[in-house]
């Protein structure tokens, strides 16, 4: 049976939020399929090209985001080196390439240069975020010209090599909430000396809310509110 959480908040839902789809996308459908009619936000987005665990929150719960937010998570993050673009990821234009037989760092050198982001690091807010500033988001005044430059501490537990075959790279990623996967990994290959596009992101956990307890957009008719 799929698992909700109910207490003093009203309920948290997990949903496995395909590629292709924003957040947003998935409570409008959620409240199209349950006709639920309440409350209702999350615990978290996830970009339109990313997929995983996000979290809906329904009733009081919705109270509880800040707190939400904040819990650690798990990340799969695959990375295209070589390659960059204006956003960090594969939804902006591509702006960089370096042929293959220029730079190709070695596993040691991978290995070596992750370890040197675990622990509580000061991380930069990527231009094209919901971060705001003077209560605009940053994308959108980085659409408009205007660069703001922000950063915020933050937690890495661990990172995990998982595998890498040049240009590709896929690391596990163990964080607190509010980490920027697109900036670490930009980071991360900057202090390989290159610099990469995030391709492929997939959210494995938010607090103790794991993929296989996710419910599919498919099965949203199914579930029951009281």
């Amino acid at each position: 049976m799929l698992k909700t959480m109910t207490s003093e908040i009203d309920r948290i839902i997990p949903v496995y939020k395909p590629v292709g789809f924003s957040t947003f996308d998935l409570i409008r459908i959620f409240k199209k399929k349950t006709g639920y009619k309440g409350k209702i936000g999350h615990g978290g987005t996830l970009d339109p090209f990313a997929c995983g665990v996000v979290l809906l929150l329904l009733g009081k719960a919705t109270k509880k985001f800040e707190e939400i937010k904040l819990w650690d998570k798990v990340y799969i993050a695959g990375l295209r080196l070589g390659i960059d673009s204006e956003t960090g990821d594969i939804a902006g234009e591509v702006r960089k390439f370096e042929p293959q037989n220029i730079f190709i760092p070695d596993r040691e050198s991978i290995e070596k240069a992750i370890k040197n982001f675990i622990g509580e690091i000061d991380q930069k807010v990527p231009l094209y975020s919901a971060a705001k500033y003077k209560g605009r988001p940053l994308y959108k005044l980085a659409k408009n010209g205007i660069k703001v430059e922000k950063s915020k501490m933050v937690k890495i537990y661990n990172i995990e090599l998982i595998n890498y075959r040049y240009p590709i790279l896929t690391i596990r990623v163990c964080c607190s909430g509010g980490v920027y996967i697109r900036q670490l990994a930009h980071d991360i290959a900057e202090e390989l000396g290159t610099t990469c596009l995030l391709f492929y992101l997939e959210r494995e956990r938010v607090g103790n809310f794991t993929i296989k307890e996710c419910y599919l957009i498919e099965d949203f008719e199914k579930i029951t509110i009281q």
